[in-house]
């Protein structure tokens, strides 16, 4: 519970100087993301955060970004990362293959997120095949542990077109935050289409 109480004083703090880095995203309007032809419908009021974790990448929020992060990656090209290189010398960051396939993305992001995130744990509890953006894909959820010491779950729904990955992904505590907003989540992705 100290853990928790922690946390919610982080995010506190963060967000007085943080507000002017967020764009509210009306509800029920279509909206592309990830500065690619990936589109989705909130049925609820999102925040945008200004600061693109990587090129293809696009973060939103309801509470900020430890409580709940959804990131978008969109047109995800061969050679390419998810996020920004945090040390290209030390940790590079794993790059996007075009011929992956999609039961090789779970480790793509587990490693992408060891590096960008620091989690220092990352655990797979499931991986099955799905529909996104009207193709095949790939549904997978994980849990991880940060260097905050904080445990959070995950989900990830995926697919190739054309060579280029588009993803999107949930993160947050697994007390509370993840349970509370999972359907946001889900919904967000039942309304992704390619616009």
């Amino acid at each position: 519970m100290r853990k928790f109480g922690l946390l919610i004083a982080a995010a506190l703090l963060i967000a007085p100087g943080s507000a002017m880095a967020h764009r509210l995203i009306d509800a029920n309007e279509a909206v592309t993301v990830a500065r690619s032809d990936l589109a989705v419908v909130p049925q609820i009021e999102w925040n945008r955060i200004s600061q693109r974790p990587g090129s293809n990448a696009e973060r939103w929020t309801l509470d900020g970004e430890l409580l709940n992060d959804v990131l978008f990656f969109g047109e995800v090209a061969s050679g390419d990362t998810l996020f920004r290189e945090v040390n290209r010398r030390e940790t590079p960051l794993p790059q996007f293959a075009s011929d992956m396939l999609l039961v090789d993305l779970p480790d793509f992001v587990e490693s992408s997120l060891r590096i960008a995130k620091g989690a220092s744990t990352f655990t797979t509890t499931s991986v099955e095949p799905t529909q996104f953006l009207g193709q095949g894909g790939v549904r997978f959820e994980f849990e991880t542990l940060g260097s905050d010491d904080l445990r959070r779950k995950g989900i990830a729904v995926a697919t190739i077109i054309d060579g280029e990955l588009f993803m999107m992904l949930y993160e947050a505590p697994s007390l509370y935050f993840f349970d509370r907003n999972r359907a946001d989540f889900e919904q967000l992705v039942a309304s992704a289409h390619l616009g």
